[in-house]
């Protein structure tokens, strides 16, 4: 399209009123004459398709496109655990599995005496004389080292 015709495409097509310099070039040139009245034409046409304003959806409308959504909705991995039977089944055997596991490890550290001993009692460390054949003293020295302590002063 030509420049005239470009610059008030929007007047021309929606009202009839014509401007002087767009008339003269329309008269002019049959590609813009072509051209309007084709988009003359595709706007009578989507007009035609336009829904009256008083037009309600059918009762239940909505429903069903809500209900058309969830059941195109993609199910991940998490869902099937979740959402299903066999994943409720998993959580409480999980569950109950942790507590047995919880359970048996606290009577476990109560035997052991690790756990509810109340605080630590400092033992008196008492050198271990290096002395005997090789095995005692490799022993020996291994428990001084274990046992090491700095002397309070």
């Amino acid at each position: 399209m030509h420049g005239p015709i470009r610059d008030h495409l929007e007047e021309l097509l929606g009202t009839n009123a014509e401007r002087p310099d767009s008339k003269a070039h329309l008269a002019s040139c049959g590609e813009c004459t072509r051209e309007l009245a084709d988009m003359s034409q595709q706007a009578r046409m989507l007009r035609t398709l336009r829904a009256p304003e008083d037009v309600e959806p059918a009762p239940g409308f909505y429903a069903r496109v809500i209900q058309r959504i969830e059941e195109r909705k993609l199910t991940s991995m998490w869902s099937v655990l979740i959402d299903t039977p066999f994943g409720k089944r998993l959580a409480i055997a999980s569950l109950a599995l942790a507590i047995v596991l919880g359970t048996w490890v606290i009577g476990v550290e109560k035997e052991d005496g690790h756990l509810g001993s109340g605080p630590v009692i400092a033992q008196q460390i008492v050198d271990v004389p290096v002395i005997g054949d090789q095995t005692q003293q490799r022993d020996a020295v291994l428990v001084n080292l274990a046992s090491y302590s700095e002397p309070v002063q």
